[in-house]
């Protein structure tokens, strides 16, 4: 979750108060600045997790809005984050196993309900009219190797490090639309709270921000998060409703030979209700 951070990645702990001091927001040696990104790339939650969630897209010049619910099971596999998606909008339900790391892979199933892997397809929205892809799930920005750091600032009034994360030629080849993305992380608590994501022309095309945590069975997780189409100003917001943590989910929900398998059941009452 760290976006979660991973989301999920990002699950951490944002909304957590704590004393700041000033020398929290100095510049970072260039060493210092490898020590905090490995960190920051390397962490995870204790235990799996499984969140149900909603996303509501809003039109900038309308009252209109489009809006799906769905469940998300998340696991790690050697510090990569693994999470396996179930999407409902109506009568249309769609499965998605996302891997992220150095290798990301997206799985979903294909008209004969069979897995299919689709990585060409990680920038496209889950439904039509949404901004959400599973790209900003996956975040496999974080592990690019070309990382620049920039600078640490005050944000929302916290200390968050900034780095520009260039795409290799491989992931280049197929997304041209993206140029780099900046992203930034809380320097206590290594939570994703900003991604920005530009496009070739030096435009930025989306932003995704943290917006709220809530503390759960003990952990700090994802409360809510935004994105921006930052050239239509319409968003999304994923909201979590309810959580479940600290959880010991079966190794075969996440291996895309068994997407089509109904996924696990997670019993009401280990749920915390947001």
């Amino acid at each position: 979750m760290k976006f979660f951070r991973f989301l999920f990645i990002s699950l951490a702990l944002l909304g957590a108060s704590s004393l700041i001091a000033q020398d929290d927001f100095r510049r970072l040696s260039p060493s210092d600045a490898e020590k905090v990104l490995s960190e920051f790339r390397a962490y995870r939650m204790a235990g799996d997790f499984c969140m149900k969630f909603e996303i509501t897209h809003y039109l900038r010049k309308s009252d209109e809005t489009e809006s799906c619910a769905g469940t998300l099971y998340g696991t790690w596999e050697k510090n990569v984050p693994v999470l396996r998606i179930e999407l409902e909008q109506g009568d249309v339900k769609k499965s998605f196993l996302l891997r992220g790391g150095t290798a990301p892979e997206l799985w979903t199933l294909d008209a004969e309900n069979r897995p299919v892997r689709m990585d060409k397809s990680s920038t496209d929205p889950f439904f039509e009219h949404l901004i959400f892809t599973p790209f900003e799930l996956q975040t496999p920005f974080v592990y690019w190797e070309d990382a620049v750091y920039e600078r640490t600032k005050r944000f929302r009034g916290r200390p968050v490090h900034f780095f520009k994360m260039t795409p290799p030629e491989a992931f280049r080849a197929e997304n041209p639309e993206i140029a780099y993305v900046r992203i930034g992380f809380d320097r206590v608590y290594n939570a994703l709270v900003s991604a920005e994501i530009f496009g070739t022309d030096g435009k930025l095309k989306k932003t995704f921000s943290l917006s709220r945590v809530q503390k759960v069975q003990e952990q700090y997780t994802i409360r809510e998060l935004e994105l921006r189409d930052d050239t239509t100003r319409d968003k999304d917001e994923f909201v979590v409703v309810a959580a479940a943590l600290n959880l010991r989910l079966p190794r075969t929900i996440f291996s895309p030979e068994n997407l089509s398998e109904p996924a696990p059941y997670v019993p009401a009452s280990l749920f915390e209700q947001l």
